[in-house]
């Protein structure tokens, strides 16, 4: 039995390599995203459109806390201001929002624990859910922090990671269907219908 339940150097690595895949991911999106739709921007904070916010939600359904922590570094890898606790604050909210809209969806909702198994209704509430969470903490800290007056990057905000969220996740979505029916195995014939095949061919 192992001692306080202390990780393994494999399960380390195999930590280690999901975090730098989530902050990867991130950032490519990240950059991706200002790319294709910078013409969306509301102001520099809050996009119309922001495709990284469906790469906070898939990190964290696949990676758990694993996805949390790479999101974390990503978003202050990304962040364009001065290091500062306003910036750790929002990385934190950016990270830890899509894990709280995971376990609120799958204890209110029953949303499965893989993507795989979501249906097109349970894909619109877990991005809701996701949507929802990381614009109504992170304008509870522009407005706290002075960065914002008022809650105007709300809306926006919200209608960004919600579409953003959205794109990425029927992307992934659809592209693990195609993954499946493409590595599917062949079904398997029984003896009964093997020698009835025999006999076709003979």
């Amino acid at each position: 039995m192992r001692l306080f339940l202390i990780p393994t150097i494999s399960e380390i690595k195999t930590l280690c390599i999901q975090v730098v895949i989530v902050t990867l991911v991130w950032l490519i999106f990240y950059r991706l995203s200002l790319w294709l739709f910078s013409y969306f921007e509301y102001n520099p904070r809050v996009y119309w459109i922001f495709l990284p916010a469906g790469i906070r939600m898939i990190s964290v359904f696949i990676f758990g806390w694993a996805g949390v922590l790479g999101l974390f570094i990503g978003s202050i890898i990304t962040n364009e201001v001065e290091m500062s606790s306003y910036v750790v604050y929002l990385a934190i909210i950016s990270s830890l929002a899509p894990m709280v809209a995971k376990r609120t969806c799958q204890w209110c909702f029953n949303i499965p624990r893989t993507l795989e198994g979501l249906s097109g209704r349970q894909l619109l509430v877990f991005s809701v859910a996701g949507a929802l969470a990381n614009a109504l903490f992170s304008s509870l800290h522009f407005y706290i922090s002075g960065v914002s007056k008022n809650f105007n990057d709300f809306v926006p905000m919200f209608v960004g990671d919600l579409l953003g969220t959205i794109i990425v996740l029927y992307i992934v979505k659809g592209l693990l269907r195609l993954a499946i029916a493409i590595y599917k195995p062949p079904p398997r014939i029984d003896q009964h219908e093997k020698r009835d095949l025999i006999d076709f061919v003979t």
